[in-house]
């Protein structure tokens, strides 16, 4: 009785792990800059629910990182508490479709689904963002003084 129990737990053990491990087959990756919103013709922010991912690691670092490799995209951004991806792209260059093919496609495919929440999110330029977090840097400062 004790091997059976111990033989399963080593079996639900073995099911996690290859669950949340990379299952895809990856050739060559190749880096790709991302784009500053600046640099972009028609900056867009994508809201996504992406269902089927079971942990961080194994499915929200995968499908963030895939994405952040597509040519056009500004920031890729997989929240897996919320079940939610955040992308900005360029929207002359990527589409949404490319966007939930990828997705769809991380670990080998047919494990994840997207589907759009919100789009067209206001976008602030990199020029904004940068000013703003160097003005809370420096009201910190003065703060602790």
């Amino acid at each position: 009785m004790k091997t059976r129990i111990l033989l399963m737990a080593i079996m639900a053990s073995a099911a996690l792990f290859i669950g949340c491990g990379e299952t895809g087959t990856s050739t060559e990756d190749t880096a790709v800059e991302m784009m500053s919103v600046d640099e972009m013709e028609t900056p867009t922010t994508l809201a996504v629910k992406i269902e089927g991912m079971s942990c961080p690691a194994g499915c929200a670092g995968p499908i963030q990182d895939d994405c952040g490799k597509l040519a056009g995209m500004g920031k890729s951004e997989v929240n897996f508490e919320e079940g939610m991806g955040y992308f900005t792209f360029d929207a002359s260059v990527l589409s949404q479709d490319d966007i939930l093919k990828c997705i769809s496609g991380t670990n080998g495919g047919g494990i994840y689904t997207g589907t759009v929440v919100e789009e067209d999110v206001e976008v602030e330029s990199d020029e904004a963002t940068t000013e703003e977090a160097l003005q809370i840097v420096k009201n910190e400062d003065e703060e602790s003084v």
